[in-house]
């Protein structure tokens, strides 16, 4: 199968490069540099989009929006030029679910199918082949171009029938797992100030029922002082604008990602558009007053790690039902959503939790009472310290509001009611 990848940076560059062993593989990108790379490695770099497009069954691209999909298919000089019915087109691009499902149908009209692709996992991740791959568009296509994407993971998840809806799940994922990395380092700051250090919190936030993506890498990152990739900050501003988007157009409130998003573009703003995701860590340093690494007596009897662990758990049960319910609105089946979600980067063992109690009934024993006792603690202990948590203060908001009206006796699992009125969503199975 003869393959064409177009767009080879940091993620596209990771990705083309497993399909060389296996694949006659052609690729084009704008740096001269790349595509010399990459006739090191044995591709076949293109003397045009349009000539790819004619020798290639298979053409990928990975480009920074989808504007820039459409100018390298539809544009002067771009791949329209060369293809043909029966050709596959697929966008591994953290685009927007509309205009892709626009560009599908213009190539359908050509007897060309287009499928979305997007990727969760970070760089590292394509770099190692365990990235997560979502996938949508016509059945028939995605069977023809499995063998393509199984050489760069094995980890695909099938999205929809449709195009573009993959990058819709991308774009939900992308926000997700921002909020609770905010989530996660403010709070982790605030315990470390409280006398708790980084190398103690770490592995007891991962372990428990607090874990999520940024417990289980961003934190042992900090520890070891490596990075955690260099992905623009102004990709994922881009991201979560459009989750955002995605949000008001299904009449979902999405104060939790409204934050994330925030502090992105504050991030953007005092560094400057060359910032990526291992500046987040400095920014949240200056935002919340603590170096992470830094130690500080303890300054409670209280359990800071057991508080923390809790209080991290409500953020992330939160957000997941905020996620959930813009996924729902949209009519994406909550189950096959949520295995795209726990199998990449907005993984939590509290979506996992949530996923199951949906489909069984079954009920958290943590109760909203336990979860706002904790937020409680928290925030009085932090009056004298002066650590920055804006996104505790939302979540104890959202947890009280909830327990006004189910009581704080209800479990955590009954927050998807307010969740289901707020959002005129249903999430849980009849």
């Amino acid at each position: 199968m003869k393959i064409g990848y177009v767009g080879l940076g940091a993620m596209g560059g990771a990705l083309a490069r497993w399909l060389v062993a296996d694949h006659d593989l052609m690729v084009w990108d704008l740096n001269p540099e790349a595509m010399a790379r990459f006739a090191e490695y044995g591709a076949t770099p293109a003397t045009s989009l349009p000539d790819m497009a004619r020798a290639c069954d298979i053409v990928f691209l990975c480009l920074p929006r989808s504007s820039n999909v459409e100018t390298a298919i539809f544009g002067d000089g771009g791949l329209v030029g060369g293809l043909a019915p029966g050709k596959i087109v697929i966008d591994q691009t953290s685009g927007v679910g509309a205009e892709t499902r626009d560009m599908a149908i213009r190539l359908a009209a050509q007897g060309v199918d287009m499928l979305d692709a997007p990727v969760a996992g970070g760089v590292p991740s394509a770099v190692g082949g365990t990235i997560t791959i979502m996938l949508s568009g016509d059945d028939g296509a995605q069977a023809r171009a499995m063998p393509a994407l199984r050489a760069m993971t094995s980890k695909i998840y099938r999205a929809s029938g449709v195009a573009g809806d993959a990058q819709s799940v991308k774009t939900l994922n992308n926000m997700m797992n921002m909020v609770f990395r905010v989530a996660t380092l403010e709070l982790a700051a605030l315990a470390v100030r409280l006398g708790v250090p980084m190398g103690e919190l770490t592995p007891a936030l991962e372990a428990g029922v607090a874990g999520n993506f940024t417990c289980r890498t961003v934190l042992p990152a900090i520890i070891a002082e490596r990075s955690v990739g260099d992905f623009a900050l102004t990709l994922m501003l881009k991201d979560n604008n459009q989750a955002l988007e995605l949000g008001i157009a299904a009449g979902v409130p999405m104060p939790l990602s409204a934050l994330g998003r925030a502090a992105v573009q504050m991030n953007i703003n005092i560094i400057g558009d060359h910032a990526g995701l291992d500046h987040v860590m400095p920014f949240m340093e200056q935002a919340t007053g603590v170096r992470f690494m830094d130690t500080f007596d303890r300054v409670t009897d209280s359990d800071v790690t057991a508080l923390t662990i809790t209080a991290l758990a409500a953020a992330n049960r939160a957000v997941a039902y905020e996620i959930l319910s813009v996924a729902a609105k949209m009519g994406m089946d909550l189950t096959d959503f949520g295995r795209i979600l726990n199998n990449g980067s907005a993984w939590n063992r509290e979506c996992e939790n949530i996923l199951d109690e949906l489909s069984t009934g079954r009920a958290s024993a943590t109760t909203l009472g336990d979860a706002i006792d904790a937020m409680r603690k928290l925030e009085e202990l932090n009056l004298k310290h002066g650590v920055t948590t804006l996104m505790l203060g939302e979540v104890r908001a959202i947890y009280e509001t909830a327990a006004r009206e189910l009581g704080m006796g209800a479990s955590v699992s009954f927050l998807a009611t307010l969740y289901e009125r707020v959002g005129d969503v249903t999430l849980r199975a009849a």
